[in-house]
């Protein structure tokens, strides 16, 4: 879990990839334009651009702290704190949750929980179109 937040924190995209399943499924939380569940790191992919292009990534950092909650055979929960500027001059200090499933070695399936509405504010989701998601949010 150290290494998926240490890729995180370097944008390190390739090395964030390495450590999913290649079916992992992502479900992320909310009302947002990225809410809804992703069955694979390559749908998951098609949404990071809308993040990072809404961020001052000379003022900004995601996985700036974070801590294991609870890991265990079935599972781990985790809390990550991000911080900065969005490219709107906006504040984006954001904290997530995160719960964790493995399969063969590399994470399975993450629900990610955060504060939807300073995402749609801080990085003007509002203003654009929903991403195509693989249904909706599940667990």
């Amino acid at each position: 879990m150290n290494a998926y937040y240490e890729a995180l924190a370097r944008l390190d995209v390739d090395a964030f990839e390495a450590l999913h399943h290649p079916d992992v499924v992502y479900n992320v939380s909310g009302n947002t334009i990225i809410s809804g569940r992703y069955e694979s790191f390559e749908a998951l992919k098609t949404i990071l651009p809308l993040i990072f292009e809404a961020l001052d990534f000379e003022q900004f950092q995601f996985a700036q702290k974070w801590k294991i909650m609870n890991d265990g055979p079935d599972g781990t929960t985790a809390i990550m704190e991000a911080k900065g500027l969005a490219k709107n001059g906006k504040r984006y200090d954001q904290r997530y949750a995160h719960i964790f499933t493995f399969r063969e070695g590399k994470i399975a399936t993450v629900h990610e929980f955060f504060d939807t509405q300073l995402a749609n504010e801080s990085l003007d989701f509002s203003k654009k179109p929903n991403c195509k998601t693989d249904g909706d949010f599940t667990f």
